[in-house]
């Protein structure tokens, strides 16, 4: 059974804690949307280099991938709050001086990478404890709402962001840019400060770094529904990456190509944020199942890219892709979060993370590949052929056809405060 559940929303905003930790994703995720475009012409602007451009780039990811599961530990091991206002400190730190830097003229190039490694890093801390913190501020009865919310503000701000940082990079430059996204992090900060989140029991005894790890690992791995997951998500990133280097490939050889692909990743942010809507809206009883059917409809899009069908039919598939991305992923993080206890909570979303998207890069440069060596069509129907098969043999799990949402209405912390 499903239920219409606007009012929720209120509800979820009236207690300042949640409304806190919204406003701290809002602002930070609002920065960070400007960050992709004004460090691509502050680099290109000070070396004229691509490669160097790449470079600092790659920082990024390989430093977020590095430091990942190390995130996970210790978002179970300290006060999640505390390690999130730590990582918007660096990132703060790293995206100011960032900006000094590009408007002080000439940056070294070691510089950059090291600050881009720096953000990549704090990411890596903030993304766990950011999933374990809405299990600490909301009732697992509005989880779904929470997540949704939180995914709708990160889906405006990569669809509005990019094009408010090209103005800006043209009328203010690059380095005044990274200036204001390192505030927004400083701002992220202020809020998380005022929460006042109750307190985790303390373990009599702590175990080693290593311990905790393999114990997260072991959560992942005794419960089917969470490692079939990951296992369903990495080989359908792999398969969705394709859309990036593919999609541009097959259209560009098409009257208005360049057009029509812009048409389609419109359609594909409109799609993402439908997703979000939908997720606050439809409350199934059965969180994976419902969302595992909607990850079929990201097929169609992979398929008409390689059969160069009417426009309109493919910017529809488009908007239905958006959607069987973002409203099966709220599912999925409120599953977590209502099944998992939050003591392992960060530990499992970061293997989750990882997982996830370590295929994400092999996708790129196979589908590459790929589309050098044989028709695009052939592998678009391929992968869209694979991936139906992925999320449909995951539904051979027993649990994740049976995983039912939790309705209780209170959060499963102690009640010791701590500020």
């Amino acid at each position: 059974m499903a239920a219409v559940h606007w009012g929720n929303l209120g509800e979820l905003l009236r207690p300042a804690r949640f409304r806190d930790q919204f406003l701290a994703n809002a602002l930070s995720t609002a920065g960070t949307a400007l960050t992709p475009v004004a460090l691509s012409f502050g680099v290109l602007a000070a070396t004229g280099s691509a490669a160097d451009l790449g470079l600092v780039l790659a920082a990024y990811s390989a430093a977020q991938i590095a430091f990942m599961l190390a995130g996970g530990v210790w978002g179970d091991r300290l006060p999640r709050k505390h390690l999130m206002m730590v990582s918007d400190a660096i990132s703060a730190a790293a995206q100011i001086t960032f900006g000094v830097l590009l408007l002080a003229g000439h940056p070294p190039l070691w510089a950059m990478i090291a600050l881009q490694g720096l953000a990549g890093a704090a990411n890596a801390l903030f993304v766990p404890a950011s999933v374990g913190l809405v299990a600490e501020t909301v009732p697992p009865r509005l989880m779904q709402e929470a997540n949704a919310l939180l995914s709708l503000t990160r889906n405006l701000s990569v669809s509005v962001g990019p094009v408010i940082a090209g103005a800006a990079v043209v009328f203010a430059g690059a380095g005044w840019v990274l200036l204001v996204d390192g505030l927004t992090f400083l701002g992220s900060l202020l809020f998380l400060r005022r929460m006042t989140i109750p307190a985790r029991p303390a373990p009599v005894e702590r175990p080693g770094f290593l311990r905790e790890l393999r114990a997260g690992w072991q959560e992942v791995t005794r419960r089917s529904w969470v490692w079939t997951g990951i296992t369903m998500f990495m080989i359908f990133n792999f398969v969705y990456s394709s859309l990036h280097v593919l999609g541009p490939v097959t259209l560009s050889a098409t009257p208005g190509g360049g057009l029509l692909w812009g048409a389609v990743a419109a359609s594909l942010g409109i799609g993402d944020v439908l997703g979000n809507a939908l997720a606050v809206r439809f409350r199934p009883h059965r969180l994976l199942f419902a969302g595992r059917l909607m990850m079929l409809l990201s097929a169609p899009l992979i398929v008409l890219l390689g059969t160069a069908p009417h426009p309109a039919l493919l910017v529809l598939a488009a908007l239905l892709a958006g959607l069987a991305t973002t409203f099966p992923n709220t599912l999925w993080e409120t599953a977590l979060q209502q099944h998992i206890p939050t003591s392992s909570l960060s530990r499992v979303s970061s293997f989750d993370h990882a997982g996830s998207f370590v295929l994400r890069p092999a996708g790129l440069a196979v589908t590459a590949a790929a589309a050098s060596a044989l028709d695009p069509s052939v592998t678009l129907t391929a992968g869209a052929a694979l991936l139906v098969l992925t999320v449909t043999a995951s539904l051979l799990d027993r649990g994740t056809r049976t995983l039912a949402r939790d309705e209780r209405d209170d959060t499963p912390v102690s009640p010791q405060a701590v500020g």
